[in-house]
């Protein structure tokens, strides 16, 4: 489901001070997260899943969620693949590079 399917018409409202305002904002920055998506997150799972900063990637510091889902999809269209050809394709190396970047990530 996307946005547009489902998309975000009601507010929530919670009023907090100066000092508690920015520690909320500190730590959803360093989660790479909006305060709206901090909150939301929190208020619905009782926790908050860090993101890769955009920032922080293209130093070379990390890979974000998107590349890792990228991934996934372009294994699993290889799986596909080669469970209709009857065949295994050479993805061996693929593989490899792919539990590195998730050994790296974790």
């Amino acid at each position: 489901m996307n946005k547009k399917d489902n998309p975000r018409l009601k507010n929530l409202v919670i009023r907090v001070n100066d000092k508690e305002h920015k520690e909320i904002e500190s730590k959803a920055e360093k989660l790479g997260l909006t305060i709206s998506e901090y909150g939301r997150q929190l208020m619905l799972k009782g926790a908050v899943l860090s993101a890769e900063k955009k920032d922080s990637i293209q130093a070379g510091g990390g890979i974000d969620r998107r590349t890792i889902i990228g991934l996934a999809n372009n294994l699993n269209q290889l799986t596909r693949l080669a469970n209709q050809r009857k065949e295994l394709p050479q993805i061996e190396s693929l593989l490899r590079d792919i539990e590195k970047i998730i050994k790296e990530w974790s």
